[in-house]
C-alpha cells in the first residue's frame, strides 16, 4: 500500500488531509501517512510531522501532495523532492471531469469542482471548492484557483496566476502569467503578466 505525505501542516495541509482521507481509494491504495514540514510543532489529532520537504528522502511506497496556496511557496518546497525523484499524486475527490480534461502531476481539486471538456491543465494547479471551468480553457502550472470562481470557455490562465474567490473570468480571457485576479472581480479584457486587477470590471489595482 502506497503512504501520502502532505507538504504543509497548517490549515490548508489539514484541509487536504482530511478531503485525501475521505477519497474512496484511501484504505485501498494508500493511506495519510503524514506531513512534511519544518515546524514540528504542528503536530497533532491530524497526524505526525514527518520531517522537513528540504531534507525527506522519497522511498519507494511514498507519494506527495504539496498543500500550499501560494504559487511561489508550491514551487519552492516541491523541488528538492522533484529533485529527489519523489512522486506527486493528483487528488480528484468528486470532482466532474468532462471528456479530454488532462491534467499534470501534483494537483489537487478539492469538492464539487466542474471541468469542461478538452480543457489542460498544468502541474500542480489547485482548484478550490465549487468552481466552474468551462470548455477549452488552458491553465498553466502552479496556478491557484479560489472557490467559487467561474473561467469561462476558451480563456487562457498563465502560471503562477492566483485567482481569488467569486471571480469571473469571462469566455476568452487571456490572463498571463503571475497575475492575481482580486476577490470578487469580473475580468473581461486580457490580464497582462505580472499584474493584480480588483473589481468589476475588474481595473489594475496598485497597492500603497
Amino acid at each position: 500500500m502506497e503512504e501520502l505525505l502532505i507538504i504543509n501542516a497548517s490549515g490548508f495541509g489539514r484541509t487536504v488531509a482530511s478531503l485525501a482521507r475521505s477519497d474512496v481509494d484511501h484504505g485501498r491504495s494508500w493511506v495519510v501517512k503524514g506531513f512534511l514540514d519544518g515546524r514540528r510543532e504542528l503536530a497533532g489529532p491530524w497526524g505526525p510531522v514527518l520531517g522537513d520537504p528540504d531534507s525527506h528522502v522519497p522511498a519507494g511506497n511514498e507519494r506527495f501532495l504539496c498543500a500550499l496556496g501560494d504559487p511561489a511557496a508550491r514551487r519552492r518546497y516541491a523541488a528538492p523532492l522533484l529533485a529527489k525523484g519523489a512522486e506527486f499524486i493528483s487528488l480528484k475527490t468528486e470532482i466532474n471531469f468532462a471528456e479530454r480534461v488532462v491534467h499534470g502531476p501534483g494537483c489537487i481539486f478539492e469538492l464539487r469542482v466542474s471541468i469542461g471538456p478538452d480543457t489542460v491543465l498544468g502541474s500542480f494547479v489547485n482548484v478550490l471548492s465549487t468552481t466552474i471551468i468551462g470548455h477549452d480553457v488552458h491553465i498553466g502550472s502552479y496556478s491557484q484557483i479560489g472557490s467559487f470562481v467561474f473561467v469561462g470557455g476558451g480563456a487562457s490562465i498563465g502560471n503562477d496566476v492566483v485567482i481569488h474567490p467569486h471571480a469571473t473570468i469571462l469566455p476568452g480571457i487571456e490572463i498571463g502569467d503571475g497575475a492575481v485576479i482580486g476577490a470578487g472581480s469580473v475580468v473581461v479584457g486580457k490580464v497582462d503578466a505580472g499584474i493584480t486587477v480588483f473589481g468589476n470590471p475588474a481595473r489594475r489595482f496598485e497597492f500603497k
